[in-house]
């Protein structure tokens, strides 16, 4: 009898635990990029791929395992890093079969005409910065589809657009460009991340990516013309308690005397 009724007990428990799971959990799901085309994201992941070995090529000792990775890192370690901050396992790069094929033939183009990948550098440093919107975009988009607020999705969109080159500079142990002076390529990331996350729900999406892509691109071509970069820590004394105590006793005030820090 207790066998009997410990049955139907225990398949009412396994339905109200399939029925709340979803509510606690969330949808395991992951979140596809499908409000941008793969065409599109194939060519970034194309672009980024080829400047992959155009940094391998600069290293004589780089062999074509080596080419691969930062081929690898430069077309796509931007998903890889936004996949890993929303949890959105396995990442969109494996699940999608094309992007890893893409990198191979890059790699393949790499490996057999590095000598004259050198010729295409201005080009390509047209299409990376084409690029860099458009991984801040679509990092973006991933974010918002997440269900993430305003900041956190621009920041997504921001790390997405810089990803790859963190990591080929963990890699190469290279001291990290984005925290030096230098081209505006964070800055760049993120403008284009701050317009999608702001017109995400007033334009329509194509709009929005090509006005992403473009204030990204805008912002790299000022710093490639006017030198435009981030601004520097001010490391020197600005005087304040100086002019202050001027002004007081200009106004006929006694100020305190205060003692300057050693």
């Amino acid at each position: 009898m207790e066998l009997c009724l410990a049955v139907p007990a225990m398949d009412t428990l396994a339905r109200l635990a399939r029925d709340v799971a979803p509510t606690v959990v969330g949808d395991p799901t992951p979140v596809d990029e499908l409000q941008v085309p793969l065409a599109i994201n194939l060519v970034a992941v194309t672009v980024g791929a080829i400047a992959g070995t155009l940094r391998a090529a600069d290293e004589r000792e780089v062999d074509v395992v080596g080419m691969f990775t930062l081929a690898m890192c430069g077309g796509f370690g931007g998903s890889l890093v936004r996949d890993l901050l929303l949890g959105n396992l396995p990442p969109v790069a494996f699940r999608t079969p094309s992007y890893i094929v893409v990198v191979l033939l890059a790699t393949v183009v790499g490996s057999v005409f590095v000598a004259y990948l050198d010729r295409l550098e201005r080009p390509l440093w047209v299409m990376d910065s084409l690029s860099i919107g458009l991984f801040a975009a679509v990092g973006t988009n991933a974010a918002l589809l997440a269900d993430l607020t305003f900041l956190p999705a621009a920041i997504i969109g921001t790390v997405a657009s810089v990803g790859g080159l963190m990591l080929a500079d963990g890699l190469q142990a290279r001291p990290s460009t984005l925290l030096y002076r230098g081209p505006p390529v964070v800055l760049a990331g993120g403008a284009g991340a701050l317009v999608y996350v702001l017109l995400y729900d007033v334009l329509a999406e194509t709009v929005v990516t090509v006005l992403a892509v473009a204030a990204a691109f805008a912002i790299r071509i000022a710093g490639y013309f006017w030198d435009l970069h981030a601004p520097s820590p001010i490391r020197e004394r600005l005087g304040l308690r100086s002019r202050v105590r001027r002004v007081w006793r200009r106004l006929g005030a006694n100020p305190p005397t205060w003692h300057e820090p050693y």
